[in-house]
């Protein structure tokens, strides 16, 4: 009879604890029963252990530490002091322990909960009565009584505060599951993210984890649709949650699946679910934007090609072959002035008339003044236009002309037509004009010569 009552003593602070760590656990999801279980072992069993050998009295160098077992011991009540030890070692070291414990429970509780402040107050305001109730213990049991009124104290007060402590649980960490899909363990990053799921199953960022690992890792867009209307379904994802998601499985469907059609189911949602708003008008801007078949899409993925302009290395590029003799020059001049005198806003004569002029009768004033009237009838195209520019640049270098003037030509075509590619050739003729007279000013005279 005397083991069962010492036993349940023993046992009744050890359940309250384990009643208690539950609720703490559950808010702190941080701590397992293998972790209670080892946390039980290390706080009862082993001080237990060592109290027993520190009383036990059998040495007279070592002596009992407790005064009532050493009374017991030297009057010759030898198992009643065995119990007493046992009992007094018992007692004390649990009140110790679930001391500890729940003070631990506490001391985590205050740093997370919300309102801090209410808790301080009410421990503030309990403490002093329930100081009062402990006082008997420590009064007639002395500092080994001390323990077990420090139970009574906290026990209450934790009771009160693990109901009252409005604590925000911690968020699920996916770092370990991040870990093992950078090292392409993605079977094992799985079990990780339900794992923390499990802890917080409207976690809305790891079921969309879970649900990209699903598609782009396992390539099962089955699974990964199934996983983001479940979430979808939960009332406690927002409509922008929602847009988000269904945004995403759109990209799946369009990107590994090549589905249009399912891509624009899946957007037509949002407008079914959210009518009216900006998320609805976003989901169908883009089904406007989507493609229409498998064909349009893949032409979508093609990389485009890109026209650039051909390369010009000289300014005129379309000098005759075989030059005219002056006779049959004059003879060609003289019948485009024939037909200009009928019609003189013919543009082709006018321009045949300037490059033989130039070209043939090396009358490059002539001719530019040709191109000026060109240059000065209305409408004409910008490819003739910059042509006719580069023209009159490469005949007054021909000539010699003033840098200036050459420099000016050149700087109106890249003006007017910088995309042209006599205006690319315009560029690089005016950069070496610029360049080299600061090279005559700079280099040793031998060098230029040689150049």
């Amino acid at each position: 009879m005397i083991w069962l009552i010492f036993i349940c003593l023993m046992a009744c602070p050890v359940a309250l604890v384990f009643y208690y760590w539950r609720d703490f656990a559950r808010d702190a999801q941080a701590y397992s029963p293998q972790w209670f279980l080892q946390w039980l072992q290390r706080g009862l069993l082993a001080p237990i252990f060592v109290w027993i050998l520190m009383n036990v009295g059998r040495s007279p160098l070592m002596p009992p530490l407790t005064r009532y077992i050493g009374f017991l011991r030297k009057n010759g009540f030898g198992f009643h002091a065995f119990m007493a030890q046992i009992w007094l070692a018992g007692m004390v070291i649990v009140a110790c322990w679930a001391v500890l414990s729940l003070g631990w429970f506490l001391t985590s509780l205050f740093r997370r909960a919300r309102n801090k402040d209410d808790l301080v107050i009410a421990a503030i305001v309990w403490s002093p009565v329930l100081l009062l109730a402990t006082w008997p213990f420590m009064y007639f049991f002395g500092w080994s009584g001390g323990a077990i009124g420090a139970f009574f104290w906290v026990w209450p007060l934790t009771h009160y505060i693990l109901g009252v402590a409005d604590v925000k649980p911690p968020p699920p960490t996916y770092s370990a599951a991040i870990a093992k899909m950078k090292f392409g363990k993605y079977a094992d990053a799985e079990l990780a993210i339900i794992a923390q799921l499990e802890k917080c199953e409207t976690d809305f960022d790891g079921w969309m984890m879970l649900a990209d690992l699903y598609a782009n890792q396992f390539h099962d867009v089955s699974e990964a649709e199934k996983t983001i209307c479940e979430l979808c379904d939960e009332p406690a994802t927002t409509p922008s949650q929602v847009s988000v998601a269904l945004h995403r499985l759109a990209d799946w469907q369009l990107n590994l699946r090549k589905d249009p059609a399912a891509a624009k189911r899946v957007l037509e949602e949002i407008c079914r679910r959210m009518p009216g708003t900006h998320l609805a008008r976003m989901a169908r801007h883009r089904i406007n934007q989507l493609p229409h078949s498998v064909q349009e899409l893949e032409a979508q993925h093609e990389p485009k090609k890109v026209i650039m302009p051909a390369w010009v290395e000289e300014l005129d590029s379309s000098k005759p072959a075989t030059p005219l003799s002056a006779e049959d020059g004059m003879a060609l001049v003289n019948q485009l002035v024939l037909q200009l005198t009928k019609d003189p806003n013919e543009v082709a004569p006018r321009e045949k008339l300037a490059r033989v002029l130039a070209n043939h009768l090396k009358k490059h004033d002539l001719a530019i003044e040709q191109l000026e009237l060109l240059l000065g009838m209305p409408e004409q195209p910008a490819a003739k236009s910059a042509e006719w520019l580069a023209l009159m640049a490469s005949w007054m270098l021909e000539q010699h002309a003033e840098n200036e003037k050459v420099e000016k030509i050149l700087e109106r075509l890249i003006h007017e037509f910088p995309q042209s590619p006599q205006a690319f050739a315009a560029q690089r003729r005016l950069t070496l004009m610029r360049v080299k007279p600061y090279r005559l000013r700079t280099e040793p005279a031998d060098r230029v010569e040689e150049d």
